[in-house]
């Protein structure tokens, strides 16, 4: 069932991601060190963003999700209002799918795709 919008809500509440970039980071075996390098920033701006002393920027969130291979919608799920959100939390597991795990999840993606077109 799609959320209904509601801009009194959703107008005066504060995002925060921290804990969700953190757990992420922490869930791949990241230190904020090694994602700092990655982006060329220093790891106190790393700790800030999970501590929500910063929100970062729009390119700091996209190389985030990037090297967390997330998409900023699941990072931002309980900010938005979309049933896509749902297909996005399912699917995040992917990644952390064995290789032979991922064939077998493609197989039957591209199997499922040419039943329909049938």
């Amino acid at each position: 069932m799609e959320k209904q919008y509601n801009p009194k809500n959703k107008m005066n509440e504060k995002i925060v991601i921290g804990t969700t970039m953190k757990n992420i980071r922490k869930s791949l075996g990241l230190t904020q060190e090694q994602v700092a390098e990655k982006l060329y920033l220093a790891p106190r701006y790393i700790s800030d963003i999970e501590r929500d002393k910063t929100k970062g920027s729009i390119d700091t969130l996209v190389k985030l999700c990037n090297i967390y291979h997330v998409t900023p919608s699941f990072v931002l799920k309980d900010y938005l209002n979309t049933t896509q959100l749902e297909y996005d939390d399912k699917l995040i597991g992917f990644t952390q799918l064995t290789p032979g795990e991922k064939e077998i999840v493609l197989k039957l993606i591209e199997f499922m795709n040419q039943q329909k077109n049938k």
